[in-house]
């Protein structure tokens, strides 16, 4: 039997899918957006922001930039990505890379902020649960996590059918997950505060935000899903 192929990071690092250069400061605003909407202190200094799978990370100038953390970690198994990023790393912010697999080890990190974005749909389908719970192990308590992940809108259909048509598909192992298949697992764990689709970036990406309970908060999810980020 074929083994299915897995996406070469290492030709993604060295030249990026076209429409991602399209999609990168778009995902950005949305993803600020939502930290400024949920988190309070964002603006503020002394924050610190955790990214799982953020290898030569497209977003982490903006965060930099913007939200002015103290620490800012890279989590990430690809050694090659992870020096891309170190050799533009933001003046006054601590940057510290993780090179390590979220599935078999994190570091000792408290993070008011986490994110991953299109990570989660590239791990094996029987380990979404515990993928999910390692942006959790990393947030310090009142502190907010923002996944995101493709979602089979009939536009994502559409695009990636055109994409691996003409021979450009280089995410062979994307999973594209449905909102109803991770929020669950993430209500489990916080107040699940927003969600939405990310439509104008053709290859549909759900968003999902979850506020981290200070103490005794019940986890769930706070008013109706909104069908904007």
């Amino acid at each position: 039997m074929n083994q299915p192929r897995t996406t070469d990071w290492d030709r993604y690092y060295r030249r990026p899918f076209l429409a991602a250069t399209l999609t990168r400061s778009y995902t950005g605003q949305v993803l600020l957006g939502a930290a400024r909407a949920h988190l309070p202190r964002v603006g503020g200094h002394g924050l610190v922001i955790a990214e799982l799978g953020g290898a030569n990370s497209c977003f982490y100038g903006l965060l930099t930039r913007e939200i002015k953390p103290r620490a800012y970690h890279i989590i990430d198994p690809h050694q090659p990505g992870l020096n891309m990023l170190w050799r533009r790393r933001a003046p006054g912010v601590e940057t510290v890379l993780h090179q390590v697999d979220i599935l078999e080890d994190l570091p000792e990190i408290r993070a008011d902020v986490v994110i991953s974005v299109g990570l989660i749909e590239h791990l094996p389908p029987g380990d979404l649960d515990r993928a999910i719970a390692a942006h959790f192990r990393l947030a310090a308590p009142g502190g907010l996590v923002l996944i995101t992940f493709p979602t089979p809108t009939w536009l994502y259909k559409a695009a990636r059918l055109i994409s691996e048509a003409l021979g450009l598909w280089i995410f062979h192992d994307e999973r594209p997950l449905t909102p109803e298949e991770v929020i669950p697992h993430a209500a489990a764990r916080g107040l699940v505060v927003q969600t939405g689709l990310i439509w104008p970036i053709v290859f549909t990406q759900a968003l999902v935000a979850i506020r981290v309970p200070e103490g005794g908060a019940s986890p769930g999810v706070e008013g109706e899903a909104s069908g904007k980020p």
